[in-house]
Formats: structure tokens, C-alpha cells, sequence
């Protein structure tokens, strides 16, 4: 039987870098056939054929800066997925000739970069698109694609959280909502409200879907499933060994792969399993009774026969509860 596995492809351009941003990328788009040379060159060395591929997710970068004749080159060497297709895209990049491309590859979910539906917000973030757009875009979007999703910052200085319009909302199954962070650190918690409608569940710490638009590709992280990464910075977790491509875009190299301990792999699984709301399992908390009593009388979990779930206000502090339980 294949084993199933999960595809990561980093496309790392954008026409300009956001400052809030640390993911691998850069603004030097006259060499993306370069970098997609060798993109393909390292999918294509890779055999797929003792696995099933399940997910596939397009990310950057901007990855809606490819142009068609890119994109049809680098699903050419993609293998066949089994299951959702997901690309990034930004609202100013998008276009009904591409929506028809996506389609014609077999994607079939568009993350979409809003950032914000709040104009002066998207000014200061440094955005290339506005607020008319970011709706353009979804609108264009959802005649194409059922299953749509949106990036929304929240906790900015000097601005406040505005919610997606209704009707907006009505074309979106799924939403990630972010504090701005720069270096790490989150730059203001001003535990914004995020008003969204009641079916839209918090199934993530920052992620938000309808019932059975949860993201798949992202759940293969959070659960401990097996996933490749191609491209520069992209992260892998094959047969127990994770391992990265260095962040060097032109030039990047895969880097010694690491073998996880049954204690790597155990507080991992505890702290993936407090960012969702499934929770951690029971099983993984042996010796674990004083804290766990001290930590539901705080109301920061709940305590079920099989699992503990941090509640909305243990979701502000998963760090400290992490610690206290791996």
C-alpha cells in the first residue's frame, strides 16, 4: 500500500517584499524561469512512486506572479495528487485568464492574501492592492473555485479589525487571521474580536473554516503527517527525519536531515495538538496530573476522558501551557 504524503512547492517572488513578512522571498522576478529550472530539476528527482499524494500547496512569495507558460511547466512535473490543490494568490496578480489556468491544472482552493479589508491598513502594510480589489479578486475567484480562503492580519498598531463584508463572507470557506508579528514577536495583542459567523469554526488556533473546509495540507502538519518541501526554505518530514532546502533562492541546497527522538516527536505532538481543537491525547500526559489540575482551574483547558483542548483563553497562552505539559 502507498504511503500518503503531502507536496510543498515554494515559489518565492513578489513585485514587493511587506514588511511584516519572513518567509523566503524576493523581488528579482526576471529570474523565476531561472529558479524554476531548478525547481524542476529537484521535483523531478524525487520518486513518488511509493507514495500517494494527497495535498499539494503552491506557496510564496507570490506564487500568482507565475505567468500561465510557468505554471503549466511546473505542474508538468508535478505528480498527480488525490485531493486538494491549493495556490496563493495576491489580489492585485489575479486574473480570469489564470483562474482558467488553475482550473485547467486541477487546483482546486485559492488562498487569497487580503491582509485587511480596511484601505489605510493596506497602506501601511505596504500592499500593492486595495480594498475593491482584495473583493474583485475573491468575487473573480468564487466562479471559479468552491473552496476559497482568506489571510486577514489582526493586532495592528493604530488600526483596527475590520470583517470580511457579508457578502464576501458567503463566497469564503475558510479564513486564517493573524497577529502582525515582525521578528518573531507578535508587535501588539490587543485581543481583537473577529466576528465572524457562527459556522465559521475555530478549528486552529488562527484558522477558521466551514465544516469540511478545514485545510487539509495544513492539518498534514499539525497531525505529524509526511510531507516534502521543494524549493528554497521549503521543510520536509519523511520516515522520521525532518529537514530543510537552505533559504539561498538561487543557489539552495537541502541540508542534513535530522532523525526525531521519541521525545522530539512526543512534544511536538503535545504542541501541535493544543493549537487544535481536537487537542492532546491523554496518552501523551502520563505524570502530567498536578499540572493538568492546575491549568483547567485556571480555565486555560478542558479535560476530557481522552484528550485536553485549550480553551479560548488558553489559546492567548499556548507557549506557557506548553511548557508546563512537555
Amino acid at each position: 500500500m502507498k504511503k500518503p504524503l503531502s507536496v510543498y512547492v515554494h515559489i518565492p517572488f513578489c513585485e514587493r517584499r511587506c514588511g511584516y513578512c519572513d518567509f523566503v522571498s524576493c523581488t528579482e522576478t526576471e529570474k523565476i524561469n531561472q529558479y524554476l529550472s531548478r525547481l524542476q530539476t529537484e521535483i523531478l528527482a524525487f520518486d513518488f512512486s511509493k507514495y500517494l499524494v494527497k495535498t499539494i500547496y503552491i506557496g510564496g512569495g507570490t506564487p500568482s506572479i507565475l505567468n500561465i507558460n510557468q505554471l503549466t511547466k511546473l505542474f508538468d512535473c508535478l505528480p498527480t495528487c488525490h485531493g486538494e490543490i491549493t495556490i496563493e494568490v495576491n489580489p492585485n496578480s489575479l486574473s480570469r485568464a489564470k483562474c482558467e489556468a488553475y482550473r485547467a491544472v486541477g487546483i482546486n482552493r485559492i488562498s487569497i492574501g487580503v491582509q485587511s479589508f480596511d484601505l489605510a491598513t493596506l497602506r501601511d502594510l505596504g500592499r500593492l492592492h486595495d480594498v475593491k480589489q482584495a473583493i474583485d479578486a475573491i468575487k473573480l475567484a468564487h466562479e471559479y473555485f468552491d473552496n476559497i480562503s482568506i489571510d486577514l492580519i489582526k493586532d495592528i498598531p493604530n488600526h483596527r479589525y475590520v470583517t470580511p463584508p457579508k457578502e464576501i463572507l458567503a463566497m469564503i470557506k475558510h479564513i486564517s487571521i493573524y497577529s502582525l508579528t515582525k521578528d518573531d514577536h507578535c508587535v501588539l495583542d490587543t485581543d481583537e474580536p473577529v466576528n465572524l459567523p457562527a459556522d465559521f469554526m475555530r478549528y486552529e488556533v488562527s484558522n477558521y473554516a466551514r465544516e469540511g473546509y478545514e485545510s487539509k495540507h495544513n492539518l498534514v502538519y499539525w497531525t505529524g503527517g509526511e510531507y516534502i518541501g521543494f524549493g528554497a526554505g521549503a521543510h520536509s518530514l519523511l520516515n522520521n527525519q525532518r529537514f530543510c532546502n537552505s533559504a539561498d533562492i538561487f543557489n539552495y541546497q537541502r541540508e542534513t536531515p535530522v532523525e526525531r527522538t521519541p521525545e522530539d516527536i512526543r512534544e511536538e505532538q503535545i504542541m501541535l495538538g493544543l493549537r487544535l481543537r481536537t487537542g492532546v491525547a491523554m496518552t501523551l500526559l502520563k505524570n502530567k496530573d498536578n499540572d493538568l489540575k492546575l491549568l483547567a482551574g485556571h480555565g486555560l483547558v478542558t479535560l476530557t476522558p481522552t484528550h485536553v483542548i485549550a480553551t479560548e483563553a488558553g489559546l492567548k497562552v499556548l507557549n506557557q501551557i506548553w511548557l508546563r505539559l512537555a
